[in-house]
């Protein structure tokens, strides 16, 4: 009887250890599950393509890049396309999720012609136009007589072009509420400047190759053409920047709600951003958002009184 006992008496302290090591197991299994769900950095990142026209946007975005995808789990591909047409294409086909290079004026105009739905979701930057010109001009007043002027080709960077002509004392215009300059609205050309419209990208290759003597562009432009700030002979006073003249992150109609693109657009707009850009590229990066901004309201706000005449 005694050794019956004892027989018993083994068989429930292993009974017991059975069941205290099976729920040790359970719980140590469910604490595995719990910690998978607070480490998102084991899960593949979710990859945001963003589209850009210059190879300095690119070095941008890779510096954005590496915080999203060590707080956030988002990867950011840049994507460089050298054709601001092209660009808003890629964005309207789905090769691409967002881009940022383009004016509310330039993106408007461009729904009304492709019959596209993009929409700003967010505000960049104002990059500065300026006037650069060959080593032999040294000044706005050395500008000789005839010569020739390369700008932007598409109707809003032909007005932007011209606004800061006319403010540098180069020329005078008529200006109509609503309207945009154009090169008929020139009034007064007092050095007779021939004006050649390129594309986007052609204009700082046509100074650095000759074929100009004078270019306007955006300070970005110039400095992937090796063109510095100091070289300029006028940059533009951002201060006094329209809103339509201020660089969007911009995507599809359907997505400006998106909860990715939205963090996206929260840390490119962020101090770590304008830091990092400023000690790169000094004065020709100045962040364009503010506090309560509203881009659609601003985009609607622009179709209605310059799309509708």
């Amino acid at each position: 009887m005694k050794q019956l006992k004892v027989f018993f008496r083994a068989s429930l302290l292993l009974l017991v250890s059975f069941i205290i090591v099976a729920c040790g197991n359970q719980n140590s299994n469910n604490a595995s599950t719990t910690d998978q769900d607070v480490v998102t950095n084991d899960e593949e990142p979710t990859v945001v393509k963003v589209g850009m026209g210059t190879e300095d946007g690119r070095i941008m975005w890779e510096e954005i890049g590496e915080r999203l995808l060590e707080h956030e789990n988002i990867e950011i591909e840049p994507v460089v396309i050298n054709d601001f047409y092209q660009l808003n294409r890629a964005l309207s086909d789905g090769d691409i999720d967002m881009n940022l290079y383009q004016y509310i004026s330039f993106l408007a105009q461009y729904n009304e012609d492709a019959g596209t739905e993009l929409r700003p979701i967010g505000y960049g930057s104002i990059p500065p136009i300026a006037i650069f010109a060959n080593e032999s001009i040294k000044s706005i007043d050395d500008i000789p007589d005839g010569a020739r002027v390369s700008f932007t080709d598409d109707p809003v960077n032909i007005d932007n072009s011209l606004i800061q002509l006319k403010t540098a004392g180069l020329i005078e215009v008529e200006e109509v509420e609503g309207e945009r300059l154009s090169i008929d609205k020139i009034t007064n050309n007092p050095k007779n400047l021939e004006f050649i419209p390129l594309e986007g990208p052609e204009v700082a290759r046509s100074l650095a190759t000759g074929d100009v003597d004078v270019m306007i562009t955006g300070l970005s432009m110039a400095n992937d053409a090796g063109f510095k700030p100091e070289d300029a002979l006028y940059i533009e006073d951002t201060d006094k920047t329209p809103y339509y003249y201020q660089v969007m992150m911009v995507t599809n109609k359907d997505r400006v709600d998106d909860e990715v693109l939205k963090t996206v657009v929260d840390y490119y707009q962020s101090e770590e951003t304008v830091k990092s850009e400023k000690a790169r590229r000094g004065d020709a990066y100045v962040p364009a958002w503010h506090e309560g901004e509203t881009p659609l309201e601003d985009y609607d706000k622009y179709v209605e009184e310059f799309m509708k005449n």
